[in-house]
């Protein structure tokens, strides 16, 4: 599938941004009544609420009001009409090897960067005279050796919440249902990542790897979500906050 309908990019958020200001999106429930596995789950795709101008105490990030414009976004840039299409999605992110990951692992494996050492390695980047190959073969190096095969694992594991939860918002399903599914890929982010922030590492690595930025971009929305990140960190209600330990089980009906 073409990459620009695999992610909610910056045309989404614009008309996503509009509605927002305009139907003002009511807060749903708070950091103190949420409980603490739906506060994790939110966590999982917080930084695409922060871009979109959302709650991140709300399931899907967004209110009831928003039900059309995420509906209009799943079909324009996910191919989803509804939940059986929408689930071929969330089916094809969760599975085993991933979507973008499997890529990942694949280019990892074809160039041999599993298996050079720095010195190697960077002997072959100087060879290298394309600035954008550069970038990709840097990301590529420095993913795998901070994450190993799973760098960018969370990329793909954090949109199948992102789309779960939408689904709800668009009225797909309920609530409790979205919450089930989530809970199950949120077990699974708990238990291939350490913390917050090496989740977030590779929710990030993924990032570049589908958008080819360059981190060092000041301008770029890899920067932007950085930024996200940071704030998300800082904000003592955040559901960064909640410990990544926390024990995920279903306490809704």
């Amino acid at each position: 599938m073409n990459k620009a309908k695999q992610f909610f990019n910056l045309s989404a958020t614009l008309v996503l941004t509009t509605c927002f200001l305009l139907t003002g999106c009511k807060k749903g429930n708070t950091a103190d009544s949420a409980s603490e596995t739906t506060r994790f789950i939110n966590g999982t795709y917080a930084i695409m609420t922060m871009q979109n101008q959302g709650d991140y105490n709300l399931v899907g990030g967004q209110d009831s009001s928003m039900k059309e414009p995420i509906k209009q976004m799943l079909q324009q840039y996910w191919s989803i009409s509804d939940l059986n299409s929408g689930m071929k999605q969330v089916q094809e992110l969760t599975s085993e090897n991933g979507m973008h990951s499997k890529e990942f692992v694949d280019e990892v494996k074809k160039l041999g960067i599993d298996k050079m050492s720095k010195k190697e390695f960077d002997t072959k980047l100087a060879t290298v005279t394309d600035p954008k190959h550069k970038i990709h073969l840097q990301l590529l190096h420095d993913a795998y050796t901070d994450l190993g095969y799973n760098a960018i694992l969370g990329w793909d594991l954090g949109r199948a919440n992102f789309l779960l939860t939408s689904f709800y918002v668009a009225g797909f399903n309920d609530e409790n249902t979205a919450l089930d599914k989530a809970l199950e890929v949120s077990k699974r982010i708990q238990k291939t990542f350490k913390s917050w922030d090496e989740y977030n590492r590779s929710y990030m690595y993924g990032y570049l790897y589908w958008s080819n930025e360059d981190p060092k971009d000041n301008s770029s929305k890899y920067v932007e979500r950085q930024g996200f990140i940071s704030e998300l960190k800082k904000d003592t209600k955040s559901p960064l906050q909640v410990k990544w330990d926390t024990k995920l089980e279903k306490d809704w009906k």
